[in-house]
């Protein structure tokens, strides 16, 4: 049975994974962009060519596993991750530990492959967190508004760089802050004030004052970091029972 600790571990691991696929599409995009000039050379439309086919197979590959690693986040929200979406029993830790947005515990996932069946989409995975009453008869843009209303209205929170979604009761937060000081702060108005239970944290913090497009430069996706998982509002009891989709052009925002 995995321990708070390791689900935090965890979900560093699934949060670092995830923005460095976002990191190497953006690179690919961005050499993509710079062959876009008029071609005089055949030479140049073949370097078109080799670029734009692995692109485009990592645009569909890479979004999956996105999706794989925000389900993850979710599950790990409400308190349902580690949980086989099959036959209820807890995945494996040394599994999760392999592949931490793993869905099925290795028993279930021989037998889909031996039928060669395959798992519901993840948009299709019904995962819901708990609403506060007092926004339940609200759309999801409205509370996305109120909740940037509360946040902007704290002068010590600069939400320019902050993107929040919201669906199903669960709340996603990505984005950059100035400072680790900020980003408590915009966890504790959400969940503690405002009351929601279920929030995704993906924001990266500046502590260093250096500019978002700065800090990209000349940085892996493999040694890039994620924020550290904010679980105040996570019951021991959801850990002890095993018991998020994002900004990025090609994936479905939280709000749709």
């Amino acid at each position: 049975m995995m321990t708070k600790d390791e689900v935090v571990f965890l979900k560093n691991m699934l949060v670092d994974r995830r923005n460095g696929i976002l990191e190497r599409v953006q690179r690919l995009a961005a050499a993509w962009q710079e062959l876009e000039e008029p071609a005089i050379e055949l030479e140049e439309e073949a370097q078109k060519a080799n670029i734009v086919k692995p692109y485009d197979k990592l645009d569909e590959s890479r979004k999956t596993e996105i999706e794989q690693i925000d389900l993850a986040l979710i599950k790990m929200s409400v308190g349902d991750y580690g949980i086989c979406e099959s036959c209820g029993d807890d995945i494996a830790p040394k599994r999760l530990q392999v592949l931490p947005w793993a869905r099925l515990c290795v028993e279930c996932a021989r037998d889909l492959e031996k039928r060669h069946g395959s798992l519901p989409q993840t948009m299709e995975v019904a995962i819901s967190g708990k609403i506060p009453e007092e926004y339940q008869d609200l759309g999801a843009q409205q509370i996305i508004g109120l909740i940037y209303e509360r946040l902007q209205n704290d002068e010590r929170i600069e939400t320019e760089e902050l993107r929040v979604s919201f669906k199903k009761g669960v709340v996603a937060l990505d984005g950059r802050l100035g400072s680790e000081s900020e980003r408590e702060l915009v966890l504790h108005l959400i969940s503690d004030s405002m009351g929601f239970s279920s929030v995704v944290d993906r924001i990266e913090v500046n502590e260093s004052g250096v500019e978002s497009d700065e800090i990209s430069e000349g940085v892996s996706g493999e040694e890039e970091s994620g924020g550290l998982f904010y679980d105040q509002e996570m019951s021991e009891e959801a850990f002890e029972a095993q018991g998020m989709f994002s900004g990025a052009s090609f994936i479905n925002n939280l709000s749709a």
